[in-house]
């Protein structure tokens, strides 16, 4: 069985090189620590004719929850947004998710009062999604370079030239092309082996089929020419002598059923991508590393994708600055009162000369 949603991983690498369409997601942050969060997702046209959305473009079920207020921009766009009375409240509601799961994040708001301004520092941090896969990207590279190679900090490559930053590139990516065939070909014979007593005439016994898994997630590693063309079913079939375990996979409802469950978990990390634009209070003044934040039309955007979250948590990091109105005009007051102090003290002094005159 052929499968349907990675048939070629140079899909996966097309992907992570598009410009996020599908989601926008915008999160504004209040001095009080309050917050509004408007998503906008595409929704087929077809169905916002027919008064309806379907599930998949309905994220995490947004028009489905009185909390979230909607309404269709255009013949395509659709906008919800909610308020929050503080970060925990909202990142606890984060409509996005992952192979059914909500995507988790830890937001924070830190002030630091400077009497004329106030500097607002929010951190957000998406947590890692790499336990739904078996076999770690560290198997296959280090920390930093995953880091590097999913979001594009920290620059791992400062002073290298640009040959030597292709060598290194060409290997990361053999090694993230491994590190995802790998565990596709670990699912499947999981898969297989879970429902091991349900496959018609199997080659080998159960022991020997699991025996053979770390030799054949090896194999699929071998050869960078072969990597854009994996295929799990050819690989069991010339590795067993058999088609009997891809004629399971297609002919037992139950196994197919499991198989495209689990498929979903790659086409969703593929898929989730989205366009998040951060508004503080004042205006931004920094942005840290830790992101990959841009200035694009005069407001801060992130990109934020399933991808991104495989290796380590992703964090989102920058700094504000506003005008604090009341000190200002509380130091014009002082001004003002002292100006008048002085005025009438030398009103006095000088009051008091002509008296002594005279």
């Amino acid at each position: 069985m052929k499968l349907p949603i990675l048939p070629s991983i140079a899909l996966l690498l097309t992907l992570t090189a598009c410009e996020s369409e599908e989601i926008k997601m915008n999160t504004i942050v209040h001095p009080d620590g309050s917050c509004r969060r408007e998503i906008c997702f595409k929704a087929d046209s077809a169905t916002l004719v027919r008064g309806c959305v379907d599930e998949q473009s309905n994220i995490m079920g947004v028009l489905d929850d009185a909390a979230w207020t909607s309404e269709v921009q255009d013949t395509v766009w659709v906008m919800a947004h909610r308020e929050f009375s503080s970060l925990d409240e909202m990142t606890s509601a984060l409509p996005l998710r992952i192979a059914g799961r909500q995507v988790k994040s830890k937001a924070t708001l830190e002030k630091r009062f400077r009497w004329f301004y106030t500097d607002y520092i929010y951190t957000e941090t998406f947590e890692s999604i790499a336990p739904l896969f078996e076999i770690p990207l560290s198997k296959y590279m280090d920390a930093e370079m995953a880091d590097y190679w999913l979001t594009g900090t920290p620059d791992v490559f400062k002073g290298y030239s640009g040959m030597e930053r292709k060598e290194f590139m060409d290997k990361m990516e053999e090694n993230f092309i491994h590190f995802v065939n790998a565990n596709i070909l670990n699912d499947v014979m999981d898969v297989l082996a879970e429902h091991y007593d349900s496959i018609p005439n199997p080659t080998v016994d159960k022991a020997t089929f699991l025996a053979r898994k770390e030799a054949l997630i090896e194999q699929v590693g071998k050869g960078a020419s072969d990597h854009l063309s994996f295929d799990a079913e050819k690989l069991l079939n010339e590795s067993f002598g058999s088609e009997a375990y891809t004629n399971a996979l297609r002919d037992n409802k139950t196994l197919a059923r499991i198989w495209d469950e689990r498929q979903e978990t790659y086409l969703s990390v593929l898929t989730l991508d989205v366009d998040y634009q951060l508004t503080l209070p004042g205006g931004i003044i920094k942005v840290y590393e830790s992101g990959d934040g841009v200035f694009r039309d005069g407001e801060l955007h992130y990109r934020l994708s399933g991808l991104r979250l495989l290796n380590s948590s992703y964090t989102i990091r920058a700094t504000s600055s506003d005008k604090n109105s009341w000190a200002l005009y509380a130091a014009l007051a002082i001004g003002i009162i002292a100006l008048i102090l002085c005025g009438m003290g030398l009103w006095r002094v000088l009051k008091g000369r002509k008296t002594n005159e005279a």
